[in-house]
C-alpha cells in the first residue's frame, strides 16, 4: 500500500483501516483487482462531504450491454464516474476505481474530497452486492482528469491514463470480453484513452461509447497506426503534469521568483 508523501495535506489524515477498504473495491479474488488504483484509499473524507447516495446514477439500465460479454469504461465527471460505477456493480460488474491523483496544499486543480468521500461511501453498498470473482470490469475514470489551468501555488493533480493502467485486448478477450463500452458524454474519448482504444482495437477488440444523455451508442472508428497511438500520448506527457512518490500524480506549481530584470 503506498503512503502519501509529506506534500499531501495536513488536513487529510490516512485512514487506519486502508487495506480493508481498498480490498472492498479491489478485492484478492477478482483478476481485474491488479489495475484498481491504491492513492485515494489513504484518506479520510472530509465531514461535509456529500454521500455517493445523494447522487445517484439513474443511467445503468439504459446502457445497450448485448448478448455477450462488455467491459465498461466509465469516464464521467468526478463523483458520477463512481456513482455509475456502483450501478454497474449491481448489474454483476466489477466496478475498479483508476484515479491516480493525490491531494496536497493549496487548492486543487482538480476536486479530490468528492472522490475519496465517494469511495468510502460506496463501500457499503459494494460489500452489500455478490458479485463474481470472473465478473467483467467496469474500469473508473474522472472525466475531467486533466481538464483546468495549473497557477503559481496551486497544487497541480491532473492526471492521465497509459495503456499500462489497463489489462491489455488480449488478456480481457481471453477473459471473454468482446467489446468495450466507453460511458461518456462530452464526446470523443480524450487523447489518453483514445491511445489506449486503439491498441486494444488494433488487436482485436473493438469499442463503442455510449452518451447516457441522449441514450445514442456510436461505434468507434480509430485510426489504429503506432503514430496515432503514441503521437498524441507523448504531447500529454510533456504537457506539465507532476507525478510524486505517493504513487499518483500531483505536485505543487512553483512561485516565480522576482528578479531585478539586470544581467548577473
Amino acid at each position: 500500500m503506498l503512503l502519501p508523501d509529506d506534500s499531501m495535506s495536513p488536513r487529510m489524515k490516512p485512514v487506519t483501516d486502508a487495506r480493508a477498504l481498498f480490498e472492498i473495491w479491489a478485492p484478492v479474488a477478482s483478476p481485474w483487482s491488479a489495475w484498481a488504483k491504491p492513492a485515494l484509499f489513504t484518506y479520510l473524507p472530509e465531514a461535509n462531504s456529500a454521500p455517493v447516495e445523494r447522487i445517484p446514477w439513474t443511467s445503468a439500465g439504459a446502457i445497450p450491454l448485448g448478448s455477450g460479454r462488455h467491459a465498461v469504461v466509465v469516464d464521467l465527471p468526478s463523483v458520477e464516474g463512481i456513482a455509475c460505477g456502483l450501478a454497474l456493480a449491481e448489474r454483476g460488474f466489477r466496478p475498479v476505481p483508476l484515479y491516480n491523483l493525490t491531494q496536497g496544499i493549496g487548492k486543487e486543480v482538480v476536486a479530490v474530497d468528492p472522490l475519496i468521500a465517494a469511495l468510502h461511501d460506496g463501500a457499503d453498498r459494494l460489500q452489500g452486492l455478490a458479485i463474481l470473482d470472473d465478473a467483467p470490469p467496469a474500469f473508473l475514470l474522472d472525466s475531467n482528469r486533466h481538464v483546468g489551468v495549473a497557477a503559481p501555488s496551486m497544487f497541480d493533480n491532473r492526471w492521465m491514463v497509459f495503456p499500462q493502467d489497463f489489462p491489455s485486448a488480449r488478456a480481457l478477450m481471453s477473459a471473454g470480453v468482446e467489446r468495450v463500452l466507453v460511458i461518456r458524454r462530452e464526446g470523443a474519448p480524450r487523447v489518453d484513452l483514445l491511445s489506449v482504444l486503439r491498441l486494444w482495437k488494433r488487436e482485436g477488440l473493438a469499442s463503442a461509447r455510449f452518451d447516457p444523455s441522449s441514450g445514442e451508442t456510436i461505434d468507434l472508428a480509430m485510426d489504429t497506426s503506432l503514430l496515432a497511438v503514441f503521437s498524441a500520448h507523448l504531447s500529454m506527457m510533456f504537457h506539465g503534469l507532476r507525478e510524486n512518490a505517493a504513487g499518483g500524480f500531483g505536485g505543487r506549481v512553483p512561485v516565480p521568483q522576482a528578479t531585478s530584470g539586470g544581467f548577473a
